[in-house]
């Protein structure tokens, strides 16, 4: 089933309702727009904070209407919300460079995006591969907004079998995923990469990825994500401590 199809089968199944809060309109109601719009890129740190994750900055706090936006666009191949999703990836990617740049740690050239893998039978029964979508779109903003050369390239394959990281705790996904993810292939010569994922939970994913990338002689600059989840308000820094972009989003 193509992506039109696919699109059209959900609004059948799901009828036209705000993605975020559920009420009857347009996917993403004006309410719930808003609210997206209120939050701001900032640095998270997930407790406890598992070894090797790098500085993450994320646009929303994964929750209230950006449940259900994730949730349905992951689950329902409501593919019209990549648009509202990679420009808040885009603007957590942005900062994260900006921040970088201020604080003398990179001098701005060619970067690669690397979307977190995602399971196998996860890409077939959704369609298609959610989080390098997502990627991919952020991309696309990034380079115009920034001048800079941005690609967005699936660096990390998922190596054998892993559970579904749902209902794991920090300590459970960080083993999950311990040893499980491997390097395809290296990026454009003299780039710094920066793993990507639609949502941080317990930053096992992420930090992996990192470890993975580092051992293939590659430079993580940092690491972002469209949401955080609030898991304690103490770790992650104020909106303005992460020096958001221009204002908003790329």
């Amino acid at each position: 089933m193509d992506t039109t199809l696919r699109e059209a089968a959900a609004d059948l199944l799901l009828g036209r309702t705000c993605a975020g809060c559920g009420r009857p309109g347009p996917t993403v109601c004006p309410g719930c727009l808003e609210w997206s719009a209120a939050h701001g890129p900032r640095i998270v740190r997930p407790r406890p904070t598992p070894r090797g994750l790098p500085m993450t900055v994320a646009s929303m706090p994964y929750t209230g209407p950006v449940r259900g936006l994730v949730h349905r666009y992951k689950e329902a191949s409501a593919w019209g919300l990549g648009g509202l999703l990679g420009e808040r990836l885009a603007w957590s990617v942005v900062t994260l460079l900006h921040r970088c740049v201020e604080d003398g740690i990179w001098r701005p050239g060619p970067v690669v995006l690397v979307p977190a893998p995602s399971r196998r039978m996860a890409v077939l029964r959704r369609g298609s591969d959610v989080t390098a979508r997502l990627a991919s779109g952020a991309a696309a903003r990034i380079g115009p907004a920034t001048g800079l050369p941005v690609v967005s390239v699936p660096l990390v394959r998922m190596r054998g079998r892993t559970a579904d990281q749902a209902g794991l705790d920090a300590g459970e996904r960080e083993a999950n995923l311990s040893g499980s993810l491997v390097l395809t292939r290296r990026p454009v010569a003299g780039a710094v990469v920066v793993p990507v994922d639609d949502v941080i939970t317990t930053g096992a994913t992420l930090a992996e990825m990192a470890r993975v990338l580092r051992q293939g002689g590659l430079r993580v600059l940092g690491a972002a994500t469209v949401a955080a989840t609030p898991r304690d308000p103490s770790v992650s820094e104020s909106p303005g401590s992460a020096r958001p972009a221009g204002g908003g989003p790329p």
